[in-house]
């Protein structure tokens, strides 16, 4: 799994939980999990408990989307 799939595919949610990004990439649910907190630590995702289900949900911050869009732009121009 790369960079871009994974931002690409937390932006398809409102909010997403790492069982969600884990199910959307074929991946178990360890491999999202820490894909989604090394995200959090580079500054592209942020993560906050849900108040219903009390799980970690997670969303692009602005670097987030801004490096989606950089990396989405380098895989159109590479073709």
């Amino acid at each position: 799994m790369n960079k871009a799939k994974l931002l690409y595919a937390i932006d398809g949610f409102d909010q997403v939980d790492a069982v969600e990004i884990a199910e959307t990439l074929e991946l178990t649910y360890s491999a999202a999990a820490m894909a989604l907190l090394r995200a959090v630590r580079q500054d592209l995702a942020t993560r906050y408990r849900d108040s219903v289900s009390g799980l970690y949900v997670y969303e692009l911050t602005p670097k987030g989307e801004a490096r989606l869009d950089y990396l989405l732009e380098a895989e159109i121009d590479d073709e």
